[in-house]
């Protein structure tokens, strides 16, 4: 269980590390980062991603994490950086829920505001939804 906490920890340090060198602030990442998330929302039923996140109970936690690592694997092979980058960000997110670290809660915190933009940037932009795409022959 340790391995899962420094693993976990050392994506969050990344990703906060990109994020705040600049990579925030790319709209096309913004955009679907927040078109996903406002995709999930709506299909969740939920009136943001945090809310859709800290209601997911263990099974629909499971799914979410098993919908992300299918997206992620289709749009590395589409080549989509920004998309594979968007799933990951939301992924981190949700794995975030689980995780009780203290000198970790304000990466948490920063990853989660971020997410709140980009949803609203979406819905800002235009961009109401994003086709969650099912893997071929499934």
């Amino acid at each position: 269980m340790e391995d899962r906490h420094l693993i976990f920890r050392d994506k969050l340090i990344d990703l906060m590390t990109t994020l705040n060198s600049g990579e925030s602030s790319n709209p096309v990442l913004r955009k679907r980062v927040g078109a996903f998330a406002n995709e999930l929302v709506r299909q969740g039923g939920a009136r943001s991603w945090a809310d859709l996140k800290e209601r997911a109970d263990g099974p629909t936690y499971d799914s979410l994490l098993r919908l992300f690592e299918k997206q992620s694997q289709m749009l590395a092979q589409r080549g989509d950086d920004k998309g594979v980058r968007s799933v990951e960000v939301l992924a981190i997110s949700l794995i975030a829920r689980r995780q009780y670290q203290a000198d970790l809660l304000p990466g948490v915190s920063l990853l989660d505001d971020f997410i709140l933009r980009c949803e609203k940037f979406a819905r800002k932009s235009g961009v109401r939804t994003i086709a969650v795409q099912r893997p071929a022959g499934r």
